[in-house]
């Protein structure tokens, strides 16, 4: 399991929103560069690489902390609203399963399904946070105004094409999540589980960040590549597109920029990715750890 509680499902839905939302207002920053670095150079083809050095001094001397914060309202709902599908259905989905296939134990097969199933569900139904808190975060590549800010560009996205262009890129950010969601949560859970059952560690915030680290790592070599695709995507603003659709942005992407494109942003990734969800499963396995401490009194 995720947690290191048997809660109630509900409440493993609120402590999977909890979680995240709290996670992220230390780790947006990190996000903001790596959208930034994944935007360089878009179609040209240039070897330039910018550090996360770099692109975060570059933003913080432009627009000062804010640009480093940029899109943090829209984040913040979106980690809360996106993890009470994508962390919080992980269980659900997994205890079906094991019914289903008549096991007692949570294979990898299993695990990898469930996480990419609660990741797709995620995905399609929080697409247009996604979409919003993307362009917010590339604000100063799209020529955002400062004032510019959620309500504004929710309008000017359905202005442009209608309410369902809040769901442009859908598919990918489905393919995306469920990558992420199918590699994190079942090597979260994989590790935890070694280094406590086999290791003969004891449950504590020193295994779950060792693993949350582990698991951060492996997400990242799985979904850089789509997560390029899907800024590129996401920034592209009115009729003047670069791309018909997610394969025409692979191959223009490979054929222009080289393989190694898929990879910018890399560390930046990770080194956002490490801290969030080493934050977002310790704050998570503490919530859990106080909700079962209530419903233990009652």
């Amino acid at each position: 399991m995720v947690g290191s509680h048997d809660l109630p499902y509900w409440q493993g839905f609120v402590a999977s929103s909890l979680g995240p939302a709290t996670a992220v207002l230390f780790t947006n920053p990190f996000e903001v560069t790596k959208v930034h670095q994944q935007m360089y150079g878009e179609l040209a083809a240039t070897k330039q690489r910018p550090s996360l050095i770099t692109v975060a001094r570059n933003i913080y001397r432009s627009h000062g902390i804010g640009g480093l914060q940029a899109g943090l309202p829209a984040a913040v709902i979106r980690e809360g609203t996106k993890n009470i599908f994508r962390i919080g259905a992980y269980e659900p989905i997994l205890d079906k399963l094991k019914v289903l296939t008549g096991s007692e134990k949570a294979s990898i097969p299993l695990r990898i399904i469930a996480g990419a199933s609660s990741g797709i569900i995620a995905s399609y139904t929080c697409n247009p946070l996604d979409l919003l808190k993307t362009r917010m975060q590339a604000r100063e590549i799209l020529q955002m105004s400062k004032s510019h800010g959620m309500k504004a560009e929710i309008l000017s996205l359905v202005r442009e094409d209608g309410l369902f262009r809040l769901w442009r890129g859908s598919n990918v950010s489905a393919f995306r999540s469920a990558l992420s969601t199918g590699t994190n949560l079942p090597v979260y859970t994989l590790c935890k589980e070694h280094l406590i059952d086999k290791r003969n560690y004891t449950d504590g915030p020193a295994v779950q960040m060792v693993s949350a680290l582990l698991a951060a790592f492996a997400t990242c070599l799985a979904n850089n590549p789509v997560d390029v695709l899907r800024s590129r995507i996401y920034n592209q603003r009115g009729k003047e597109r670069l791309y018909a659709s997610a394969w025409d942005a692979f191959v223009k992407v490979l054929k222009i920029e080289g393989p190694s494109a898929f990879y910018k942003g890399f560390w930046s990734h990770y080194i956002r990715a490490g801290p969030h969800y080493l934050l977002t499963f310790v704050f998570l396995e503490k919530i859990r750890t106080v909700m079962n401490k209530l419903n233990s009194r009652n």
